[in-house]
């Protein structure tokens, strides 16, 4: 059977033109967005991502960040995780990515979170300054691998 009705194949062209430049322009603005759109300088860093995997009842955050070109991180000088309840973590382990010439480029910190830390915002104080790790409350959706790697602080 034919349909009476029949697409003019501009119109749909035009239509699936419209369709790709609007996909292209949120795949762009999802793949270049900030994890933070301000964070702090004194912090001399900004987050590349979080990582959460949940470990039995509990959970592992690791946070990966990126030194500001020019700057280093003072290792002299604690690192916390505090959680919205004013609950400060230190971190289980510490990686430091770079080399000779240029120094510390990146950092992961690893984190052990309980559930009741994992309710509410997360901010990781760092040098002189704090940088947004979760802005978001209740418990993180993690799918059934148990696995999520964020790359915006609104998880």
């Amino acid at each position: 059977m034919v349909s009476s009705r029949r697409v003019e194949r501009p119109k749909l062209r035009a239509f699936l033109v419209i369709a790709l430049v609007i996909s292209a322009i949120f795949a762009g603005w999802t793949w270049l967005r900030p994890y933070e759109w301000r964070p702090d300088p004194g912090a001399r860093c900004k987050v590349v991502g979080t990582q959460v995997k949940k470990d039995f009842k509990n959970f592992w955050v690791d946070v990966h960040l990126k030194v500001n070109p020019g700057e280093q991180h003072d290792l002299m000088k604690p690192v916390r995780l505090v959680t919205g309840a004013g609950r400060e973590i230190e971190p289980a382990d510490t990686t430091l990515g770079g080399d000779a010439k240029s120094g510390t480029t990146d950092i992961w910190f690893k984190f052990w979170l309980e559930i009741p830390d994992m309710e509410d915002s997360l901010t990781l104080k760092l040098n002189d300054g704090a940088l947004a790790i979760r802005k978001s409350r209740g418990l993180p959706r993690l799918g059934s691998s148990n696995v999520e790697f964020f790359t915006t602080c609104r998880w």
